[in-house]
C-alpha cells in the first residue's frame, strides 16, 4: 500500500497504530497569510523545514507499505537504495513510485529478519511489505521512505503465490509435460552439466560420477546460479547445451536461501527447459518448495549428488540387466549342450545297435544271394547264347552277299557314293552296279522319277 500525501483527504482513516494527524491546511491555518507578490517570501530551506515538519506531523510513527522493489542499488558505505513501485501488468508502467533508503545499521537488522526465514537478500522484482518512516530529505528535495523493518512472511507468501500462478499457467499451456514426454536413454553416459563451474555442486556431482567407475562423458557450461543475471546466464547455458551431443542435461545448484533459489522460478528459464531436445534433470539443493524449473523438468531431485547418483543407477541397472541376460544365455546354452550330448549318446547307442543288426541282416542276405549266384550265372549264360544266336541270324539275313545271291544289286557312282534315288545321278554319270557274280559299269543316259510299280 502506497501513501499518497498530496491527495490525502481530511477524513481519510489512519493506518493501523497511527494517531490521526492534522492535514496540511490545518498545520498552516494559524499562520499569517503570505505577503503579496514582491514583499516577504520563503527560502528554500524554510520550505524544506515546513515540509519536513508537516510530514513528521502527518506521519509521526512508522507504517507498513506494500510494493515491488525496483532499481535496487547497494552503496559502498553499506546503504541500500531502491524504488518501491505499485505492481502492474507486464509491459505497462507502474502507477506509483516512491524512493526507499535502507541505512547500513538498519540493514543488518533487516538481513537478520530475512535470514531467520531463509529468504536471502533483497533484489529487484521482489514483492515486499516493509516497515518505514515517511521522510522528506531536504538536500535533494525528495520525499522518501526510511526503511526500518520487513515482513519476511509476506515476502515468502508473495513469492509462493507468484510461483504457483506461473506453474498453473505453464501447466494449462502444456509446458510442464513437454520435457517429461522425452524418453531417457538406457545408458545416459553423455551428460550435459549447467551450473557454476567453481561451485561445490559441480564438484560433488563430478565426484559422484567418477566414483561409479562408469565411462561418463560430461560436457559442462559455466553459468551463474545466483544474482539478477543468473536466469539469463542459465538460459543461455541451456541453449548452448542443446547443440551438444548429450543424452541428458543436469541443471544443478548446491542449495541456498529461498530468495537465492527464486532464480529457478524464472519463466523464461522454465520455458527453455521445456524446449530442450533431451531430458533435463534438476538438482537445485532445496528441501522445501519445488521451483518452477522442477515442475517443468523431466525429473527433479533434491541435490546435485542425487542427480549424479540417479544417472549412475540408470547405467548400473542397464549393465546389471545385460549381465543377467548374458548369464541367462550361458545357462540356456549349457542346457542345450547337455541335451545335445544326451541326444548324441542316444543316437550313438542306436546307431551301434542298428549297425550290428544291419550287418547280421546283410550277412544273411549276402549268403542267400551267394547261393543263387551259380544259377543266375548259368541262366545269364544261356540267355546270352540265345541272344547271340538271334543276332547272328539277323546279321546273316542282312549280309550284302546273301542279298546279292538272292538277286539284289548295289549301284554306286564312280566315286563310290551309294545311289538310293534318281536324284543321286545325272545324265552321263558313270555307275558301277554290283551283282552276285561281278560288277556292271554303265553310263546314265536319262533318269525317270516314276516309281517302278507305276504309283505317284
Amino acid at each position: 500500500m502506497l501513501i499518497q500525501t498530496r491527495s490525502m483527504p481530511t477524513e481519510r482513516p489512519c493506518p493501523t497504530g497511527l494517531v490521526r494527524s492534522p492535514t496540511v491546511d490545518q498545520l498552516f491555518e494559524d499562520e499569517p497569510p503570505p505577503p503579496p507578490r514582491g514583499e516577504a517570501s520563503y527560502s528554500v530551506a524554510e520550505i524544506g523545514a515546513l515540509i519536513t515538519n508537516a510530514v513528521q506531523q502527518l506521519f509521526p510513527d512508522d507504517l507498513w507499505v506494500e510494493g515491488e522493489i525496483s532499481n535496487l542499488n547497494r552503496s559502498r558505505a553499506g546503504h541500500v537504495y531502491f524504488d518501491l513501485i505499485e505492481p502492474s501488468q507486464p509491459g505497462t508502467p507502474s502507477t506509483a513510485r516512491i524512493s526507499v533508503v535502507l541505512f547500513a545499521q538498519t540493514r543488518q537488522i533487516v538481513n537478520a529478519q530475512l535470514k531467520r526465514q531463509n529468504v536471502g537478500r533483497l533484489s529487484d522484482g521482489m514483492a515486499v511489505r516493509i516497515r518505514a518512516a515517511v521522510d522528506y530529505y531536504a538536500p535533494q528535495g525528495r520525499l522518501q521512505l526510511r526503511m526500518t523493518g520487513i515482513d519476511p512472511r509476506y515476502l515468502l507468501a508473495a513469492m509462493a503465490a507468484e510461483r504457483d500462478a506461473l506453474i498453473q499457467r505453464l501447466h494449462i499451456e502444456g509446458v510442464t509435460a513437454r520435457n517429461k514426454a522425452l524418453p531417457v536413454p538406457l545408458v545416459p553416459l553423455r551428460v550435459g552439466l549447467v551450473t557454476s563451474a567453481i561451485s561445490a555442486a559441480a564438484g560433488d556431482f563430478l565426484t559422484e560420477l567418477d566414483a561409479s567407475g562408469f565411462a561418463f562423458h560430461v560436457t559442462a557450461v559455466d553459468a551463474r546460479v545466483q544474482g539478477e543475471l543468473a536466469p539469463y546466464a542459465l538460459t543461455a547455458g541451456l541453449r548452448a547445451m542443446f547443440r551438444e551431443p548429450v543424452d541428458v542435461i543436469a541443471l544443478i545448484r548446491g542449495g541456498g536461501s529461498r530468495g537465492d533459489l527464486s532464480v529457478f522460478d524464472n519463466e523464461q528459464l522454465a520455458r527453455t527447459i521445456a524446449e530442450a531436445p533431451v531430458p533435463v534433470i534438476t538438482g537445485i539443493g532445496h528441501e522445501m518448495d519445488r521451483s518452477v524449473c522442477d515442475e517443468v523438468a523431466h525429473t527433479n531431485l533434491k541435490t546435485p549428488t542425487a542427480v549424479a547418483a540417479a544417472l549412475t543407477q540408470m547405467v548400473g541397472r542397464y549393465i546389471e540387466a545385460a549381465e543377467q541376460r548374458w548369464a541367462a544365455v550361458e545357462h540356456y546354452a549349457r542346457l542345450a549342450l547337455d541335451r545335445a550330448d544326451e541326444h548324441v549318446v542316444d543316437y550313438a547307442r542306436r546307431s551301434a545297435r542298428s549297425g550290428r543288426d544291419g550287418l547280421v541282416v546283410a550277412d544273411l542276405r549276402l549268403d542267400a544271394r551267394a547261393a543263387r549266384v551259380p544259377e543266375w550265372a548259368r541262366r545269364s549264360l544261356r540267355d546270352a547264347e540265345h541272344a547271340l544266336d538271334t543276332y547272328q541270324l539277323r546279321l546273316r539275313a542282312t549280309d550284302p552277299a546273301v542279298l546279292l545271291a538272292r538277286g539284289w544289286s548295289i549301284t554306286r557312282t564312280a566315286d563310290g557314293t551309294l545311289v538310293r534315288s534318281v536324284a543321286d545321278t545325272s545324265p552321263d554319270d558313270t555307275l558301277v552296279t554290283r551283282v552276285a557274280d561281278g560288277s556292271i559299269i554303265s553310263t546314265v543316259s536319262m533318269t525317270d522319277p516314276t516309281p517302278a510299280d507305276g504309283r505317284d
